[in-house]
């Protein structure tokens, strides 16, 4: 018994100073905070084939001394909610350099805590390239540091981005080719009478509304305009956000309400709607040159779930009655 204690007890030394030893030598980790500003925050230009421009970039680093690195990727635009795929590598025909005695593409360089720098970008368009719209992203991503003062660093890499949005054009004019692909909602019921179809919604439920506008030409477009619901006791107007909808792409537009700024997969969202008869109407342009382009749709909007309610109850009180009615018959 003795035996089997002294050891029990040797174990646990032997335990105590490994576990002991590992903490000593255990290599220290830092969380990095990184907490980046790039302005300006999206620059559109318009140059001819065979010019040059400057664009001037300030970067403010308000976190932790960085690694950091200026590059240029080419995107292109994704589905319908404004998402973005970025190329690996630098692509196209538009050129760039960097202006900066001290700065050079793609090569890193200390970035110190509460500083800013100035990154001086030159965008050169060779003769010849031809008309059209040429999306880059300026990004100012950290290089992960494998070890600072000793302590590993616990951040692989972030980044920060500012859409550069180029049109060339010699003659300075930009192509408005856009419709309005999508205007739609969801009824709670559809039938037809006729030739007619007749919708219905529960007015006690919120109704989202999609606008989506696809822009069929070689530039980018900005769609104005306003979104009407007219009821047959109010009419309440919705004005259209300008937003970026970038060349061959397709974008659900957004409305300028309060109660629509959360909204991410609808135009705007319909709520506490009056009894009735109610038609949306939306009116857009695409720019200075482009028409108005219409687009409407009707429904009723009805209590529905007080209409069962109220029919359920009635269809108990017709019960209670006939089984009134039948009791006293059998007394008789």
């Amino acid at each position: 018994m003795k035996h089997i204690t002294c050891n029990i007890q040797k174990n646990f030394i032997v335990f105590v100073l490994c576990a002991t030893c590992y903490m000593l030598y255990a290599t220290c980790v830092s969380a990095q905070q990184v907490n980046l500003s790039l302005d300006p925050p999206i620059v559109q230009a318009k140059i001819k084939s065979g010019k040059s421009i400057i664009v001037a970039y300030t970067i403010e680093n308000m976190g932790d001394p960085i690694n950091l690195q200026l590059l240029i990727r080419p995107f292109t635009p994704v589905g319908q909610l404004g998402s973005l795929s970025v190329a690996e590598q630098l692509e196209g025909p538009v050129q760039f350099n960097l202006e900066n005695a001290d700065l050079t593409l793609e090569k890193p360089f200390f970035f110190p805590s509460k500083e800013k720098r100035q990154a001086v970008v030159r965008i050169q368009v060779p003769l010849g390239v031809p008309d059209s719209d040429y999306y880059y992203l300026v990004l100012a991503e950290t290089v992960p540091a494998f070890s600072i003062a000793g302590q590993s660093t616990g951040i692989t890499s972030a980044s920060i981005g500012s859409p550069l949005l180029i049109s060339v054009t010699e003659s300075g004019i930009t192509e408005t080719k856009a419709t309005i692909v999508e205007f739609s909602f969801k009824p709670d019921y559809t039938f037809t009478i006729g030739n007619s179809i007749v919708r219905i919604v529960d007015n006690a439920k919120e109704l989202p509304i999609v606008c989506s506008v696809q822009n069929m030409g070689k530039n980018l477009i900005q769609p104005q305009g306003t979104i009407t619901d007219q009821s047959s006791t109010l009419k309440k107007t919705y004005t259209i956000i300008p937003q970026n909808i970038l060349s061959n792409s397709q974008r659900i537009i957004k409305v300028s309400s309060d109660e629509n700024n959360n909204q991410t997969d609808s135009t705007l969202v319909l709520s506490h709607l009056s009894v009735g008869s109610h038609r949306i109407t939306a009116e857009i342009s695409f720019g200075e040159n482009s028409s108005r382009q219409y687009k409407m749709f009707s429904f009723f909007a009805l209590p529905l779930r007080l209409m069962v309610i109220s029919f359920i109850v009635l269809i108990m009180v017709n019960i209670m009655f006939i089984i009134r009615f039948l009791t006293k018959k059998n007394r008789k």
